[in-house]
C-alpha cells in the first residue's frame, strides 16, 4: 500500500489592493448579497447606517452566486460604484 498526501501546497500571487476612498459623502456604494438567509436585511441595515453616517451619493444593490465564480456579464452595475459591500447570510 502506498499512501499518498492529497494536499497541494498553496500559490501565491501578489496583489495590490485598491486604494481607500478619502471620503464616502458624493460616493455610490455597491450592496450586493448571497440571497441566503438575512444576508439582504443586513445589507439594509448597512445601508440605513451608511445614510446616517455619510451623504452617500445613491446604492446600487444586486446579487451574487455564493457557490461559484460569477460571470462579468453577471455582476449587473457593480463597475458604476465607488465602493461595494458584500454579505453572507447564514
Amino acid at each position: 500500500m502506498k499512501l499518498v498526501d492529497p494536499v497541494v501546497p498553496p500559490t501565491t500571487t501578489a496583489v495590490t489592493l485598491a486604494p481607500r476612498l478619502r471620503t464616502l459623502d458624493g460616493a455610490r456604494i455597491g450592496l450586493w448579497a448571497n440571497m441566503k438567509l438575512n444576508s439582504a436585511e443586513l445589507l439594509r441595515e448597512v445601508e440605513s447606517e451608511l445614510r446616517s453616517r455619510h451623504d452617500i451619493a445613491g446604492v446600487v444593490t444586486g446579487i451574487y452566486h455564493p457557490a461559484r465564480v460569477m460571470r462579468p456579464t453577471e455582476w449587473g452595475e457593480i463597475d458604476s460604484c465607488d465602493a461595494v459591500v458584500m454579505a453572507n447570510g447564514d
